[in-house]
């Protein structure tokens, strides 16, 4: 079971009893939409996630921006790569 909390200032701790594993984040904007994404991402990268989950969770990983008349303007995708240390 995984452990979400956003706290003041945008910071997002995430945590996995069954691993004993948590991570933070912190998205210098505060956008919701990003900090979700790059939470999702994170989760996949550590081998949080199974093929299920990765499905259920891809519209909030990446998708396309679209202005008010519904025209693609932009995406969002994450593209950082976690580094052991």
């Amino acid at each position: 079971m995984n452990t979400f909390w956003t706290g003041a200032d945008g910071v997002q701790v995430v945590g996995s009893r069954s691993r004993g594993e948590a991570f933070a984040l912190k998205v210098m904007d505060g956008n919701m939409v990003a900090q979700v994404a790059a939470a999702v991402e994170v989760m996949d990268q550590l081998g949080w996630l199974d093929a299920r989950q990765r499905e259920a969770l891809a519209p909030r990983r990446s998708g396309r921006i679209l202005n008010a008349r519904g025209l693609e303007v932009g995406g969002r995708r994450a593209v950082f790569q976690l580094r052991p240390v």
